[in-house]
């Protein structure tokens, strides 16, 4: 009797083995989340413990398991340590290993997922500047006709400043605030005698002095991109509002194709198609077809066309140029031109 008490001592004092202790590790991982690992166990075994390491590494990192319940103990991995190509781990009861081992321990395999994967290119792309200001100024005539021995005067300059800093947050990429003043002078709508002090035809000024926008840049699928605004603004005529839309395909700073519409209540319309290269590094140029009835909503449409050029500087600056050709007729004609500045940081 004795040696069979003996016995029965012995197996209840023997720590827990491998056929105690039930896991199932996980098939896969994905980069920078958190894996929680399971295991079956009685609660009378001794702690059990994961020791973890990211592929590559000679370290094990260790946390206990927590039970739950009579049988389950559960443990998360923290994200920092799953990391591609893969994570590996064994666990123990106490100082026995039960299941993997340190010379040999479980591999699961560790996946990057399709947005961090997208944006790890966009930071690659951008350097990890993820903030940029930018200003353009731009001067556009449609030349000067006359009649009546009245020079009548049809231009206009325009100026924006912006701040926009990438999310990354797909599909939602970025957002942008920024500020418009466009202010010209053109020919008063000769239906509107109003508008002149004297008898027409009469040159007015028109346009508006402060306009505040806000964007959204879209892109549901990497290399297509939506961007919407929002705008309003104090025109001659009082508080007006305003929009824009753009489609982009490809990068903006690259090879890409676009075309948008803009609208400004009181000052006119624009429809362009923009065609952009990036075949010279750090040297992106675009040429651009828009046709407006800018900067008066009255007014005939014209035609432009410019062309873009723009040159890194080095530091997240980069400098642009702008010139081209407007008209509303064939008769008479005027001169594009424009420069913008860039800083990302």
């Amino acid at each position: 009797m004795k040696p069979i008490i003996l016995i029965a001592s012995l197996l209840a004092a023997a720590p827990a083995s491998a056929s105690t202790v039930r896991h199932v590790p996980p098939a896969a991982a994905t980069a920078a989340t958190p894996v929680e690992l399971t295991a079956d166990a009685a609660s009378s075994s001794p702690t059990l413990t994961v020791h973890y390491r990211t592929v590559g590494a000679t370290a094990f990192a260790t946390a206990e398991l927590v039970r739950q319940g009579d049988t389950k103990w559960v443990v998360v991995v923290p994200a920092a340590a799953v990391a591609t190509p893969g994570l590996e781990y064994y666990l123990a009861a106490g100082d026995t290993p039960v299941f993997a081992t340190p010379a040999w321990p479980h591999t699961t395999p560790v996946t990057v997922s399709e947005s961090a994967d997208r944006r790890s290119r966009d930071l690659l792309r951008t350097q990890s500047k993820r903030s940029r200001l930018h200003a353009t100024g731009e001067w556009v005539d449609y030349g000067t006709r006359s009649s009546n021995g009245v020079d009548l005067k049809d231009s206009y300059y325009r100026v924006d400043a912006d701040f926009s800093y990438r999310l990354w947050a797909y599909p939602l990429e970025e957002i942008k605030v920024g500020y418009t003043r466009l202010i010209g002078n053109t020919e008063a709508n000769p239906n509107d005698p109003l508008m002149c002090l004297g008898p027409p035809p009469c040159t007015v000024e028109a346009g508006y002095k402060v306009a505040g926008w806000f964007e959204l840049g879209l892109a549901p699928v990497e290399g297509i991109r939506l961007d919407v605004r929002a705008a309003v603004m104090a025109t001659a005529e009082g508080f007006a509002v305003g929009g824009r839309v753009e489609g982009r395909l490809g990068m903006l700073e690259g090879n890409h194709v676009a075309t948008g519409v803009e609208y400004m209540a009181d000052v006119g319309v624009a429809g362009y198609f923009r065609l952009g290269w990036g075949t010279v590094p750090t040297v992106p140029m675009s040429a651009t077809v828009e046709i407006t009835n800018m900067p008066l909503s009255s007014r005939d449409t014209g035609v432009r066309l410019f062309y873009d050029i723009a040159r890194e500087v080095g530091g997240g600056v980069r400098l642009g140029a702008r010139v081209g050709y407007a008209a509303r007729t064939q008769q008479v004609a005027g001169f594009t031109g424009g420069a913008n500045v860039t800083v990302d940081f």
